[in-house]
C-alpha cells in the first residue's frame, strides 16, 4: 500500500500544477506520440516528457523523473534577466560557477552550441559527485521573449547512456510559447474574504480562496495559484482517497520516503500542528536543491470524509518568507462546503 501512496503523492505533490497555457502553440497533431506534458502553469515553454516518466510538477518545478532506485531527473525553469543585454554564455558563466561554489565535486565535461526545441542554445555538461555517486547533468539555454529558459538533466553516471535517448528526444519536442496573461476573470461567491478569489473549480466539495494578487484558473479543473514573478511560487491542493485508513502523519511519512529519493538533498525542517477548516493539521516545511537553485516547500496536510488533503506551497528559498503571509491566509480561509 505505502508504494501506492507514495506514487500518486508524488504524481500529485512533486505546482501545484499540470496546466497547459492556452497561448502555448501545439504541434499541428497536438502532444508528441508517447510523450506527456510535465509542465506548471504560465511558463513560457511546454516540457513534454516520455509516458514512462512520472510527472513532478506539484513540486512547484515544470519537472519530471524515471521511476527507479536512483535519481534520474529532468526539469525546465525560466529566468528574465534585469540586464536586456545579457547573453546565454553570460548566463551559462554564472551558472557554472554557481555549481563549482554549490555542488564542490563540480567538474565541466563538455560546453557548446545546441539546440532547445527549434531555437539555437547552448549546452553545458557536467559531472558530480553525491552521497559517493557520480552523476552525469547537464544544462541546455536558449533565449526566447527576453527569457533564459533551460532544461536540465540529472542522472547517475552508470545510467546515463541508458537515458540519452530520452534525454534527446525531451530537448527535441520542447515548445516554446507566450506567457499566461494574468487578466483573467475572477471568481468569487458570498463567503469570499476581502480581497481575494476563487482558484478551485465549482464542482469541487472545497473552496480555495486566493489573494487577488495571485494568478489562477479555476475553470482548469485544478486548485492552483502562482504569485506573477520570473521564479514563480506557487500553491496546489491535491487530495487523495486512501483504500484503507491512514493517518496525516503516516501519510506524510510514506511521502517523505519518496521525496529523499527524487528530490535532491532533501531536508526537513520544522513540522508544526495546526488547523485548516476547523480540522487537525499539520504542516511540513522541507527543502531541495534543483540545478544548483534552493527551493522550500511547506505541505499541510489535513483529512475530511477519509480523503487526505494536502496543500503544498512552493519557493526559491530567498523568497519563501515573502509570501508565506499569503500562504497562511489560503490556509485560514480554506473551507468545506
Amino acid at each position: 500500500m505505502m508504494k501506492k501512496i507514495t506514487a500518486l503523492a508524488l504524481a500529485l505533490l512533486l505546482c501545484a500544477i499540470c496546466l497547459l497555457s492556452t497561448a502555448c502553440s501545439q504541434k499541428k497533431d497536438g502532444i508528441p506520440e508517447g510523450m506527456k506534458s510535465a509542465t506548471v502553469s504560465g511558463e513560457p515553454f511546454i516540457l513534454y516528457v516520455p509516458e514512462s516518466w512520472t510527472d513532478n510538477t506539484t513540486s512547484g518545478i515544470s519537472s519530471a523523473y524515471y521511476a527507479s532506485n536512483d535519481t534520474i531527473l529532468v526539469s525546465a525553469r525560466y529566468f528574465t534577466p534585469a540586464d536586456k543585454e545579457m547573453t546565454i554564455d553570460d548566463y551559462i558563466d554564472g551558472c557554472a560557477e554557481r555549481y563549482e561554489e554549490i555542488l564542490g565535486s563540480y567538474s565541466q565535461t563538455e560546453r557548446g552550441p545546441a539546440l532547445l526545441g527549434t531555437e539555437n542554445a547552448v549546452k553545458l555538461s557536467y559531472t558530480m559527485v553525491k552521497n559517493d555517486v557520480a552523476y552525469a547533468c547537464f544544462q541546455i539555454t536558449a533565449i526566447y521573449r527576453g527569457d533564459l529558459i533551460s532544461l536540465y538533466g540529472y542522472c547517475p553516471t552508470e545510467l546515463y547512456e541508458a537515458r540519452t535517448e530520452d534525454y534527446d528526444k525531451i530537448a527535441s519536442e520542447f515548445v516554446f510559447c507566450e506567457k499566461t496573461d494574468p487578466n483573467g476573470a475572477e471568481m468569487t461567491d458570498n463567503k469570499t474574504p476581502d480581497g481575494m478569489k476563487i482558484a478551485s473549480a465549482d464542482h469541487l466539495e472545497y473552496r480555495l480562496y486566493v489573494p487577488k494578487t495571485w494568478i489562477c484558473d479555476p475553470e482548469s479543473g485544478r486548485s492552483e495559484a502562482y504569485y506573477p514573478e520570473s521564479e514563480k511560487s506557487n500553491v496546489s491542493l491535491t487530495s487523495y482517497s486512501p483504500s484503507e485508513s491512514i493517518s496525516v502523519k503516516d501519510y506524510f511519512a510514506d511521502c517523505e520516503e519518496e521525496y529523499k529519493t527524487v528530490l535532491p538533498e532533501y531536508e526537513r525542517l520544522s513540522e508544526e500542528e495546526t488547523t485548516v477548516a476547523d480540522r487537525l493539521a499539520y504542516s511540513f516545511v522541507y527543502r531541495t536543491v534543483v540545478d544548483g537553485v534552493e527551493f522550500k516547500m511547506m505541505q499541510t496536510v489535513f483529512t475530511y470524509n477519509e480523503i487526505i488533503y494536502s496543500l503544498t506551497y512552493t519557493a526559491i528559498a530567498d523568497s519563501f518568507d515573502t509570501h508565506l503571509e499569503d500562504v497562511e491566509a489560503m490556509l485560514s480561509a480554506f473551507r468545506f462546503r
